[in-house]
């Protein structure tokens, strides 16, 4: 194992180990800060179904108004 023994892999290796850890801790703290909230989500999908519906809605019976524009 030669390769390990040259400076610059091994400069190399530290510093892809030392980027891999940061991006580690950096993801376990931004999950941490802003934690799922599963009455929100939940409330937030019940507004999408409706929106989803209204949509569906209004393509199948469109507004003169809304078409001229």
């Amino acid at each position: 194992m030669q390769l390990f023994k040259d400076r610059i892999v091994q400069t190399v290796l530290l510093g892809c180990g030392a980027m891999l850890m940061f991006s580690m801790i950096s993801y376990t703290l931004f999950i941490h800060a802003f934690p799922k909230q599963a009455e929100e989500e939940q409330r937030i999908k019940q507004f999408q179904s409706t929106w989803d519906k209204r949509a569906a809605y209004y393509q199948e019976h469109p507004h003169k108004e809304l078409s001229e524009q």
